[in-house]
């Protein structure tokens, strides 16, 4: 009771303020460290993402572990889920874009994982960082290259940025391949930017409608609670639908890298 007159008694700048202060510890250090003047701190985001990152592992390990004859419940559900992977994230343009399957499916129960921790009170969202975000991203950006590269050549690969057939060839060539890598150069940007903002935009809301609490006095709990309660339910949808987007677009662009003479 006492805590809650606490809050009552912060000022709008105040509660700002708290709501600020608790995405910035995410860069508390725990131990800090350091490697030839970089700064390698274990912070509280590092923290949960190394969390994230070791049950991410042990449902993967475990699922392909411990497979019985007769599966229980976690059999089933891992079954599930890899079921769901194989028919909705493998092989979307062709089979030999099915090789990639197990990084994207990892990588949708990876951000799965760490979408439904960051719901975790006292927790941080690892995915509310563009940091994070636009690392992954690049990584996806870098990968596709490298196999689109390595399955057309470099030069088949260049060369397939130009539609053929185009009319003054002087202009139009240059133009639509500057039109071209500028689109590819912008996939990940945009991959980093819609987890990142999609995962912060609904903590803020929640963090917005507690808020209100503070600003207006514990009666507007009455109001603010339950909506808080439906953004947090609505937050888990959120949870999956962006991981599952990061992971289904991660497979589109390693093929259509892939697949790109053809298409």
């Amino acid at each position: 009771m006492s805590g809650m007159l606490t809050l009552g008694q912060l000022s709008p700048e105040e509660v700002r303020k708290e709501i600020i202060h608790t995405f910035e510890a995410g860069q508390h250090a725990y131990v800090h460290l350091s490697l030839f003047g970089i700064d390698i701190s274990i912070t509280k985001a590092v923290a949960f993402l190394w969390i994230g990152a070791a049950v991410t592992f042990l449902i993967l390990f475990i699922g392909t572990r411990m497979l019985k004859d007769r599966p229980g419940a976690y059999q089933v559900i891992v079954e599930e889920i890899y079921g769901f992977g194989r028919n909705s994230l493998a092989g979307q343009m062709g089979d030999e874009g099915r090789k990639f399957f197990p990084y994207t499916l990892s990588l949708f129960i990876f951000l799965l994982v760490l979408n439904l921790i960051g719901l975790i009170p006292n927790s941080y969202p690892v995915t509310a960082s563009i940091t994070f975000t636009l690392g992954l991203a690049m990584l996806t950006f870098f990968i596709s290259q490298y196999v689109g590269i390595r399955r057309n050549g470099l030069g088949g690969y260049v060369k397939a940025f130009v539609p053929p057939g185009l009319p003054l060839k002087i202009v139009f060539v240059p133009f639509m391949f500057f039109i071209e890598w500028i689109s590819e150069l912008s996939k990940p940007l945009t991959l980093a930017m819609r987890l990142y903002a999609n995962i912060l935009a609904g903590h803020l809301l929640i963090f917005i409608f507690l808020s209100f609490i503070l600003y207006f006095g514990t009666y507007m709990a009455i109001i603010s609670v339950p909506m808080a309660l439906v953004l947090y339910a609505f937050e888990i949808f959120v949870a999956v639908l962006q991981a599952y987007i990061f992971a289904i677009l991660t497979q589109v662009y390693i093929e259509i890298a892939l697949y790109r003479q053809e298409h």
